[in-house]
């Protein structure tokens, strides 16, 4: 699939992708339990989206698989 096929999905997983390396980053560091669990749940919310993104993209404008 090319890259305009998917539009601003592709914008869209990137930047998840970024801030999901970021939360990666900082959970891997000294965190208190409060705040590993708000990243976690922020990556979680973002995993989602991503899937969302990526379900959407194989989809196509259509709304139905693409071929």
């Amino acid at each position: 699939m090319e890259a305009e096929s998917i539009g601003g999905g592709a914008e869209a997983l990137e930047r998840i992708t970024a801030r999901l390396e970021q939360l990666a980053t900082e959970l891997e560091g000294d965190v208190d339990d409060e705040r590993a669990a708000t990243l976690v749940r922020e990556a979680s919310e973002l995993a989602s989206q991503a899937g969302r993104a990526v379900e959407g993209a194989l989809r196509g404008p259509s709304g139905s698989p693409e071929a």
